[in-house]
């Protein structure tokens, strides 16, 4: 009889395993639909995977939630919001039938790497921060009323340089003094640390008007999406860069300099965008450009002439270079107390006299800006974004990147089943339809901002 159960029994667990396996695949199940020969999944296909509450699920917005993040949007936008902090999407978020959806593109280079850092493959240990200071000698860059855009980020890059020394990474710069340096050579110097992060620092000036506001990051963007905001594809956009084999680190790594940025300056967020320019698409380690507000905006220019808004934008890139070593490595070099927005920035390092060369003479006197302090965060101004998490208030910080919201008393986050991933979503890049073949635009995304 016993051997008769035990018979019975054994011809049932098939059948048990087959369901169990067709229920976790059923979980797990992208429903792959095509908008314009585009790859989507549905948003709640997202919400399923990455184990999120459908807060908000209407037919043209959706709001998504787990214990540490936030990930929000509307159906027509070409952006969506992660805890608050913008992200520009590679394609515009669609719906259908009552239903909104993520590109597939934009679940692979943005969602994936934001939502599981841990899983970044083939991360390198970070020990080095090179820092680039854009333009300098006979390249002013942006010139606004009260100063010019190579002496601003040089000044930053000084600033940051000793913070991060003192925190103990090593740093290497492009340049430590008013030196023309070409965009290829800065890529090419980057490229000699294995192991190290490279933040380009740059100022925004439009020509248009009223003239821009805020404060932007970009990352390099991945193969078959446009750079700079630009509706239609170009040859150059197919073209696969030696940068792009970071793709997912770069934008862990603009994830962690931006929220640091839209915390500590209160500025408008202009949100994390994507771009070919020579020094990120050059480059063989995790590389972003940011831009820290436009020095010819009357609101902006002020900030940037005062050395405690310079001052916390150094502060910025230490802690996103903290976080980001943290989220890779499990540890950062000998961490230090981070720099609150209220707190008097500290005085920089002084350098050996022979290492900094004079900034040259601007033709023209400048005239003395008023003193303005950053203004504190109102929620109630639609100008100001939300500002991220503070992580130093972590006492044992997680894996995970700085925009998390970490609440000890929350159920610890299960992590889905590592099969399918959001890779297999994405496939080569091809031509898409909207793609009218040209030739080449010799400016195309070949200069700096």
């Amino acid at each position: 009889m016993r051997h008769l159960l035990l018979v019975f029994l054994a011809s049932l667990l098939p059948g048990i395993a087959a369901a169990a396996d067709g229920k976790a695949a059923a979980t797990n199940t992208w429903h792959v639909t095509q908008f314009d020969q585009r790859r989507y999944v549905p948003i709640s296909d997202v919400a399923a995977f990455y184990r999120m509450h459908a807060d908000v699920a209407a037919a043209d917005r959706f709001r998504l939630s787990t214990a540490t993040r936030v990930l929000e949007g509307r159906a027509g936008a070409t952006e969506v919001r992660i805890n608050g902090v913008k992200y520009v999407t590679c394609f515009p978020v669609r719906t259908s039938s009552g239903r909104v959806y993520l590109s597939a593109m934009d679940v692979t280079k943005i969602i994936e790497p934001l939502m599981r850092p841990g899983k970044i493959k083939g991360a390198q240990q970070i020990r080095t921060i090179v820092l680039d200071a854009g333009h300098g000698g006979h390249d002013s860059g942006a010139v606004g009323p009260y100063g010019r855009e190579k002496d601003y980020t040089l000044d930053v890059v000084l600033r940051a340089r000793a913070l991060l020394l003192r925190a103990g990474f090593q740093v290497k710069t492009t340049r430590l003094s008013d030196t023309f340096i070409p965009l290829e050579d800065r890529a090419a110097f980057a490229n000699r640390f294995p192991g190290a992060l490279f933040i380009s620092v740059h100022f925004n000036k439009s020509n248009a008007s009223p003239t821009g506001t805020g404060i932007e990051t970009y990352a390099l963007a991945p193969r078959g999406v446009p750079s700079m905001d630009e509706g239609s594809l170009r040859y150059s956009d197919f073209k696969l860069n030696p940068g792009n084999a970071r793709d997912a680190e770069n934008i862990a790594l603009a994830a962690c300099v931006h929220s640091m940025m839209v915390r500590n300056l209160r500025i408008f967020d202009r949100g994390i965008k994507r771009a070919r320019f020579v020094v990120i698409k050059n480059i063989t380690i995790p590389g972003v450009l940011i831009e820290g507000g436009f020095v010819d905006n009357p609101s902006d220019s002020r900030l940037i002439a005062t050395s405690a808004y310079r001052q916390r934008i150094a502060d910025s890139i230490l802690a996103a270079a903290t976080a980001y070593t943290r989220t890779i490595n499990g540890a950062a070099p000998q961490p230090s107390a981070l720099v609150t927005v209220n707190a008097p920035p500290p005085t920089p390092e002084p350098l050996a006299e022979d290492e900094i060369a004079a900034p040259t003479a601007s033709p023209k006197p400048t005239p003395t800006p008023p003193a303005p302090t950053v203004p504190a965060f109102n929620p109630g101004n639609p100008a100001f974004g939300r500002p991220p998490a503070p992580f130093d208030q972590w006492t044992q910080p997680p894996r995970t990147l700085p925009f998390t919201t970490v609440n000890p008393a929350a159920p610890r986050h299960v992590e889905p089943a590592p099969s399918p991933t959001p890779s297999m979503l994405e496939k080569p890049a091809r031509p898409h339809r909207d793609f009218a073949p040209k030739t080449p635009d010799k400016s195309d995304d070949s200069t700096q901002p």
